[in-house]
Order: C-alpha cells, then sequence, then structure tokens
C-alpha cells in the first residue's frame, strides 16, 4: 500500500478533479460522508453528545460535513470554531449548512465524542500558545476522540509535534495512509487507523507499506549446497550470546551451510548451543575479541553471503577487520552492531565495498554514521533512510518501531508488523542471522532485507501469543520461524 505525503495527497486530489470526476466541493463531502459512516461503524452514537472542532481551512470543511450528517441522524452536536469562521469557499459553504444555535468559539461543556477537524495535513509550523492549551484541554476529556484525516498539531511529513498534538483514539484518513501514522514522536497520537476510501487514486509513491512474504521455495531434489552457505563473522568474549543468536537464525531461516567465524575462547560456547554450525575458531585479542592478523580471504572462499558485526566488540581490531572485508569480499554482505559502530569510524570505506551492502543500524548507531545525535535521526527517519541510502549505495534497514527499509533507487518500506516485545537485548541479531541466510540462499539485497523484516515481525508476533510481550525472548522469535 502506498504511503502520501502532504505534496502526494494535493496532487491525488488535483488529478481527480483536473480528469472531471469531481469537484473540490464534492470531494469534501465525500470526504465528511465516509468519515461519518466509519464513526457510526465503530460508534454507538444515540443519545451522545458530540463535540465537532473545526478549524478555518478544509479540514473543518471536513468537520462540518460529519457534524451535519450527525445532526441529520438526531445525535446532540455542538461545533467549536477555536480558529474563527471557515476561510475557504468550499468549507464556508459547508459552514453555512448548519444552524446557528449549535456553533461557539470556545469550547466548553462535557461530551460523550470529541472530534478534531481543526487542522490536516497542511500544518507544519508551530501551534499557538492557544491551541496548545486547547488541545491539551481536549486531550484531559474522558471522551473517546476522533481525528479526522491526522491528529491536529502533527506534520504529517515527519511526524514531529508541533507543540501539542491530539491524541485520537481513532484516526479517519482519507486515500491512504499518511507516514506520520509510523513514526516515532507521533504514531502514540493516532490511535487506531481507518482508511476512507473517497474514490481519489493515489499517486505513485516512493514510500510503501512493507507487504507480507515467504521463505524462498525449496526444490524437491536439492542438498546442502542448494540453499547456499553464509559466513558469520560474530561474537567476542562475553558476547558469546550475539553469535549464537544469529546462527540460530540464520539456520532456522533456511540456509545451507552456516559457518561462524569466532575467537577461539567462544568456541566450545557456540559449537555446544548451535551443534549445526560449521565453526571456524580464531585467534583473539587478550581482550578475547577476534584479532585482526587473522586470514579472511580462506574463510571467504565458498561463501555466499556474509554478516559482519553481531557482538564483535567496538575495537580497532573489528575497524581493520572490516576494512579487510569489504576489500575481499564479492558475496553479499550484511553489516550489524559493532560493525556499524567500526564504520561510523571510516564511512569511507561504504564506497569501496566491492559487493552488495545492507545496513542493520537503530537510531544512536544511524547517528553515529551520520554523526549527529538520536533526536535529528528520528525527527527525520524516512529523509534519512532515503538520503543514506542513495549516497552510499546500499540497503538501509533502520530498526524500531515500523522499521524502515531504505533501496538505492529512492523507495523506502514502513514495516507495521511486530510488537514491544521485540525491543530486548539480541533481537537484532536474530534479524541480521535471517537476512545473511536469505541473502546465501539466492534473494537480492533488497529483498531480503524486506523479506527478513517482516519475517522478524511475524515470528514475534506469533510468539508473543504464548509468551506475552514482555516475556518475549529472541529465541522466542526462532522457533517460531
Amino acid at each position: 500500500m502506498k504511503v502520501l505525503t502532504r505534496n502526494s495527497v494535493k496532487l491525488s486530489e488535483e488529478n481527480a478533479v483536473n480528469c472531471g470526476d469531481f469537484s473540490f466541493a464534492d470531494l469534501m463531502k465525500t470526504a465528511g460522508d465516509k468519515a461519518t459512516e466509519i464513526i457510526k461503524a465503530n460508534y454507538e452514537l444515540k443519545n451522545k453528545k458530540v463535540a465537532v472542532i473545526c478549524g478555518n481551512g478544509n479540514n473543518g470543511g471536513d468537520g462540518f460535513v460529519i457534524a451535519d450528517n450527525l445532526l441529520r441522524s438526531g445525535i446532540e452536536v455542538s461545533v467549536f470554531l477555536p480558529l474563527g469562521k471557515p476561510k475557504t469557499e468550499n468549507a464556508l459553504y459547508y459552514f453555512s449548512l448548519l444552524p446557528k444555535e449549535i456553533i461557539f468559539e470556545e469550547f466548553n461543556g462535557e461530551f460523550d465524542f470529541i472530534i478534531d477537524a481543526v487542522f490536516g495535513i497542511g500544518l507544519c509550523r508551530d501551534l499557538s500558545a492557544d491551541l496548545i492549551k486547547l488541545i491539551n484541554e481536549l486531550n484531559r476529556h474522558t471522551a473517546i476522540r476522533i481525528a479526522v484525516d491526522i491528529p491536529s498539531g502533527i506534520d504529517c511529513d515527519n511526524g514531529c509535534v508541533l507543540g501539542a498534538a491530539f491524541k485520537a483514539d481513532l484516526t479517519v484518513t482519507f486515500i491512504a495512509p499518511k507516514p506520520c501514522f509510523y513514526l516515532p514522536f507521533s504514531t502514540d497520537f493516532c490511535g487506531r487507523v481507518e482508511i476512507a476510501d473517497i474514490g481519489v487514486m493515489p499517486i505513485d509513491s516512493d514510500i510503501e507499506l512493507l507487504k507480507p512474504a515467504t521463505l524462498p521455495e525449496r526444490p524437491q531434489n536439492s542438498h546442502k549446497g542448494t540453499f547456499g552457505t553464509a559466513l558469520l563473522i560474530c561474537g567476542s568474549y562475553g558476547m558469546a550470546g550475539a553469535a549464537i543468536l544469529a546462527t540460530r537464525a540464520c539456520l532456522k531461516s533456511g540456509v545451507g551451510i552456516a559457518k561462524c567465524l569466532v575467537p577461539k575462547s567462544i568456541y566450545p560456547i557456540l559449537t555446544t548451543a548451535v551443534p549445526e554450525a560449521v565453526c571456524l575458531p580464531m585467534a583473539e585479542t587478550l581482550k578475547g575479541s577476534l584479532s585482526s592478523f587473522i586470514n579472511i580471504k580462506t574463510a571467504l572462499l565458498k561463501t555466499d553471503a556474509v554478516l559482519f558485526g553481531c557482538g564483535l566488540s567496538n575495537s580497532k581490531h573489528t575497524l581493520r577487520l572490516l576494512s579487510k572485508l569489504i576489500k575481499n569480499c564479492k558475496s553479499p554482505m550484511v553489516i550489524d552492531a559493532d560493525g556499524i559502530n567500526a564504520l561510523a569510524k571510516r564511512i569511507d570505506l561504504l564506497k569501496k565495498a566491492n559487493a552488495s551492502v545492507i545496513l542493520t543500524p537503530h537510531p544512536a548507531e544511524m547517528a553515529r554514521l551520520l554523526k549527529t545525535d538520536v533526536k535529528t535521526v528520528e525527527q527525520n527517519r524516512i529523509k534519512t533512510a532515503i538520503n543514506f541510502s542513495k549516497t552510499y549505495n546500499c540497503v538501509l534497514v533502520l530498526k524500531g518501531a515500523n522499521t524502515l527499509v531504505a533501496e538505492p533507487t529512492g523507495k523506502v518500506y514502513i514495516n507495521t508488523f511486530g510488537n514491544s516485545g521485540m525491543a530486548t537485548g539480541g533481537s537484532g541479531d536474530v534479524l541480521s542471522g535471517i537476512m545473511v541466510s536469505l541473502l546465501a540462499q539466492g534473494l537480492r539485497p533488497a529483498e531480503a532485507a524486506k523479506t527478513a523484516v517482516y519475517l522478524h515481525s511475524f515470528s514475534a508476533d506469533e510468539a508473543v501469543k504464548t509468551t506475552g510481550e514482555a516475556g518475549l525472548l529472541p529465541s522466542d522469535m526462532i522457533e517460531a520461524l
């Protein structure tokens, strides 16, 4: 499903009107009608008091149509105008249809439902002190709160809260989802989102929701070589678990052979925990991390994909190993965790890669790569992911709630699967293990990343049915695969 920015919505509506499908006035009426239908389908409004808070633009016009529809259904409605009378022609027309006795300037009273139609997708400036006060007052009410298109106070495209935001139980949006429904600062304000079809065909968009995916098909006539060999360069003393989780996830995702290049001190732990893995115990530093003097070229022979970084340790040896890997590897790579931390010190290495690269940073790691802070990354998640992927010609998986997968083409996919139980140490190791497994089995990097993100989240959604979100462990996700 396409996700539309404010400009994409405007172009979609203009295209529909220019094609003669309907006028902008018709569009406003249809939006209000469809929103009313959805509200009625979700809630019993009979004998309830409804407040409709309307702005002075087109979003307010949608609110006037909703108020009129509810009045005609015999529902007690009050309309409030915190910004004064409407300023657009179409909104003014639908405002004129309302009886004057239900219209008030200042919000007051007790209501069962509050419908927010103050600002739509066009808002991109900070709210005034009066509006912040109003929105905070609305949020304190015990009424069920419904937002029209998006909750007022949110920037449609980046999800930033512009002083205060209406906290909706239900958001009725039009045409297609908006980016703010999936971004860090705004997600908790949107509640449940329902999309109203108002007859407008969305234009093409570089932002889409991630689709469900499956593991690659497996031919009956096959052997372990059919399903590829993955090399996992992971683990250090004290971080054997990262290597174990990544390796188990890799094998559970269908790879033919999982080779693990690990420091010799954790070899007994790994081979006991994952006897199916082929272990390559290597020389280590005094602190138990892989030595940069090992022969990585030999390990790369007959390898279809490489995972580098899970639990390796953030040391100069890790950076030297990464430099060797990027120089010598001809197979697609996943760089995660300490591999990303090393790369942040030498970001130029990415442009020297001789094979495809997938990076899987969480927001703090992304901030290190860009020499910025987490807040800046989170305020610009989509733009950050797209720009980085284009600049360094890699697939970028920006982790977090609603993980993003960005391609160098400029396309970005938003993951809507998963749950809060995934927010625990080791979850990222499982994701990387799945990803390198899919690469080794022959999926293209972008497809491997998207499929892995989906399977990782879906397995968490399956596992949480028996564990609960607080009790979900990364090993539970592996078993659910």
